[in-house]
């Protein structure tokens, strides 16, 4: 049975996998030592345990997995790895990214776009099973937040879907400039990608793809669990563990 963690900006997912099945998940905002040992102990059977880490270093992860006699391994592109990595600057590819890929190749094989829609909108380009890079953008929340930050008199505002495409006051012109603009980011990099691979998949992922999936075009896949399966891969095909 393996456990893995997907330690991002704004909270954690867990799964439990048990014969390369996801059994359970879970997503947190915070992740603590307490919280992580009652998943252990309600599964006894985590042998494995997996995770990536895109935030501040999680050091009781290691603790906890020496006591309950579970190995432990955090996602590195020096891993054994059922992809070849060209990434020009490894040691700075972020182990969700990487596991993106894995799940990617593994699920959807041959030629792959993966779009993630977190805190940052990452884009992940596969060619069977070579991982050659991509893009990062600002995602949903930091645009916002970004245009109340580096401006004197812009709001501060939740996002909320618009129904216009024309806003008439600043708050509604801020919502339609950072959706729409998203969308128009997100679909501009699908056709040009379509149009220099052949039959590449179009995998789209990420906890704000439902508030944008609708106006995206070419999508093949949407999966929520791409970077779970990731992991687990991951785990299979190493040899530390």
């Amino acid at each position: 049975m393996n456990l893995v963690l997907d330690i991002g900006n704004t909270n954690t997912k867990l799964a439990i996998f048990e014969n390369n099945k996801m059994i359970d998940n879970q997503i947190v905002q915070v992740l603590s030592s307490d919280y992580l040992k009652k998943i252990m102990l309600r599964y006894p059977g985590i042998s494995n345990l997996c995770f990536s880490n895109t935030s501040s270093p999680v050091n009781y992860i290691q603790d906890l997995c020496v006591e309950f006699k579970v190995k432990y391994h955090n996602v590195s592109y020096k891993d054994k790895l059922p992809i070849i990595i060209k990434y020009k600057t490894p040691d700075t590819l972020g182990p969700d990214r990487i596991a993106l890929a894995i799940g990617a190749s593994i699920k959807y094989p041959g030629n792959s776009l993966v779009i993630d829609l977190g805190t940052c909108i990452t884009y992940d380009i596969i060619l069977e099973n070579i991982y050659l890079g991509g893009q990062i953008s600002p995602g949903l929340t930091m645009r916002l937040s970004a245009l109340n930050h580096y401006t004197h008199n812009l709001p501060k505002i939740n996002f909320k879907k618009p129904n216009i495409d024309i806003g008439q006051n600043t708050q509604d012109s801020i919502l339609v400039g950072v959706y729409e603009g998203i969308i128009s980011e997100i679909n501009s990099i699908i056709e040009k990608y379509k149009a220099r691979y052949s039959n590449i998949n179009i995998i789209l992922t990420g906890g704000d793809k439902e508030i944008f999936k609708e106006k995206l075009q070419n999508i093949n896949f949407i999966d929520s669990y791409l970077l779970m399966h990731g992991l687990n891969y991951i785990i299979a095909s190493n040899e530390s563990l």
